[in-house]
Parts: C-alpha cells; sequence; structure tokens
C-alpha cells in the first residue's frame, strides 16, 4: 500500500517516548532516558522533543568514555566505552576479571559461564564480590550522569532494562557518586527514576506513540 506515512527511531529513544507518554516520565519535559540491557542505550528529550541530531543519530551516551587508559575495547571499535562496563555484558565480565584476579571465595566460582543474572543472584546472596561489583558499576555510572546532567540539565534520569532490575544493588551508588560529581548547581537536584513500564513494553507504546506525530 502507498502513501502511508512512517516514522523510524530505535529503541532507546522509543524508550523515552513511552516512558514520557506513558512512564515513570510523564508529565516531564527533559529527560534522560538510560537503557541497560546487552549495551547501554539512550534517549535524550529537551523540551519535551527527543533529540536526533543533524543525521538522527545523536544521543549514543553508552559510546562516551568511562575508562579513559587501558579501557575495554568495545564493539564500536573505541576504548573505554560506558556500555562496556555498566551493561548485563559488562558486569559478567566484570565479575569473570575480579575472579580471575584473586582467590576469594564466591558463589560465582562455581559456575562455567557467568551471566549478569549470576552476578544478581550471587548478590542478593550477600556474595562479597558479586555486590562489589554492582558497586563498581554503579559508581562508574554515576560519574558518567553527573557529565550527561551538566550538558542537557534533565529533571530526571530514567533507567529500564534487564540490569535495571539489580536496583538495590545499583541505586545507592549511582546516586552517590552523580551528587559526588555533579557541579553543586545541580547536586542533590536531578531525580533518578526507574521504569514503571515492562521492560517488552516501554519501547513498543513509545513507537506506538510516534503515530501521533505524523
Amino acid at each position: 500500500m502507498n502513501g502511508i506515512p512512517v516514522s523510524l527511531t530505535n529503541d532507546a529513544n522509543a524508550a523515552a517516548m513511552g516512558e514520557m507518554t506513558y512512564g515513570a516520565a510523564r508529565g516531564m519535559k527533559n529527560f534522560i532516558m538510560i537503557t541497560l540491557g546487552t549495551g547501554v542505550g539512550s534517549g535524550i528529550v529537551i523540551n519535551g522533543e527527543v533529540v536526533y541530531g543533524h543525521d538522527g543519530f545523536a544521543g549514543e551516551l553508552g559510546h562516551t568514555c568511562a575508562v579513559r587508559h587501558n579501557g575495554r575495547r568495545c564493539n564500536c571499535g573505541k576504548d573505554g566505552c560506558l556500555e562496556t562496563y555498566a551493561s548485563a555484558t559488562g558486569v559478567a565480565r566484570t565479575a569473570r576479571e575480579w575472579l580471575d584476579m584473586t582467590d576469594e571465595p564466591s558463589l560465582l566460582r562455581s559456575l562455567d559461564k557467568i551471566k549478569s543474572k549470576n552476578v544478581y543472584e550471587a548478590a542478593k546472596e550477600g556474595d562479597k564480590l558479586a555486590l562489589r561489583v554492582f558497586e563498581y558499576t554503579g559508581r562508574i555510572l554515576g560519574e558518567k550522569f553527573a557529565d550527561f546532567i551538566e550538558f542537557s540539565a534533565p529533571e530526571a534520569i530514567v533507567l529500564f532494562g534487564g540490569l535495571a532490575r539489580a536496583r538495590e544493588f545499583l541505586e545507592e551508588p549511582i546516586r552517590k557518586a552523580m551528587d559526588e560529581n555533579v557541579i553543586p548547581l545541580w547536586r542533590g537536584k536531578v531525580k533518578l527514576v526507574f521504569s514503571q513500564l515492562k521492560e517488552s513494553d516501554a519501547a513498543i507504546l513509545g513507537a506506538s506513540a510516534l503515530a501521533w506525530e505524523l
């Protein structure tokens, strides 16, 4: 069928639309959506509109540098990207690297293949190494969020995705590092919000909301 208008966006931007229209960012006009899954995606909303940039690809905050020297190689070709540390795959990699660096007892040592879900389950059991992995991950996220705040002054940073389910282990270190690293002007002013939508729904609802813009 010809003549039907079509709108395209990526999953992180669609999730931002979903949260602004139906979820935790409802009523907000300035916020940053961070998706913590196998990678780290993001959608930046300013004055109620998603930022696309001149070529449609703006908002790749997961590929900003988190570790400047000897950082992990990212699939994008850069080293030290936030995605390589703060995604589900990054959490699992941190756990594996730390296990190789020490003889410290851990529930994770009995596993042939470690995934972020295993690290989460170990943390819930009080595993000290797993808890430190989340502390480290949360600190990296908080430090980067401070940078993000300083360039767009959002009302909130909204987190969703599989890794965001580890809220009880990530929220405190994120908040602490965020407030320690942001300039005083925004210290304590920016909300850290976890998605209220089901993981599978946020991007779908956001994509459906794009129809109203056509």
